[in-house]
């Protein structure tokens, strides 16, 4: 996910437009996607993905890119809001999700801080800004011991961090 560099995903208004990818994170992105095997979103982070099951026509090459690698990847809901859900598959808890060969996407930090174990690898991408608060990437008092296993500086400025459990 990207993340402020103060550790947060949205700002305490929601709004996460600080974390708009430039070309290069854009591709960084567009890579990942084409390896996931599943792509699991809570509610929120699914109301906003869901732009991608039909980009506007000017979108640019490597939003057509990321839309089709994205229109092709398995893609499962969990809510116990929603009844129905067009584009993916719906499950109302984290115990109904499959176990699945390859990698799995996580998205929205309220679903991760749910399946905090079921969880081997975290990948922010942190953006040099300071939003002060708002939804954080790890969840309140969560301990977890990691092991950073790559760094990748963006051109544009932002900074993978990817760490494993140890």
């Amino acid at each position: 996910m990207n993340i402020s560099a103060d550790g947060y995903v949205v700002d305490a208004d929601g709004n996460f437009d600080w974390s708009e990818p430039a070309d290069d994170v854009f591709a960084y992105w567009v890579g990942v996607q084409q390896e996931s095997a599943l792509d699991v979103y809570g509610r929120n982070l699914w109301e906003t993905m869901q732009y991608w099951l039909e980009p506007p026509a000017e979108s640019s090459p490597a939003e057509l890119e990321y839309a089709h690698a994205w229109q092709n990847t398995p893609r499962l809901v969990v809510s116990n809001t929603l009844a129905h859900v067009d584009g993916a598959d719906l499950v109302h808890d984290v115990s109904e999700i499959p176990d699945r060969d390859g990698q799995v996407q996580i998205g929205g930090a309220t679903l991760a801080a749910s399946m905090l174990d079921r969880i081997d690898e975290f990948r922010p991408v942190v953006y040099p800004v300071a939003i002060g608060g708002g939804v954080p990437f790890f969840p309140s008092g969560a301990r977890l011991d990691l092991e950073l296993v790559e760094t990748r500086p963006f051109e544009s400025g932002p900074v993978l961090l990817r760490y494993a459990r140890r």
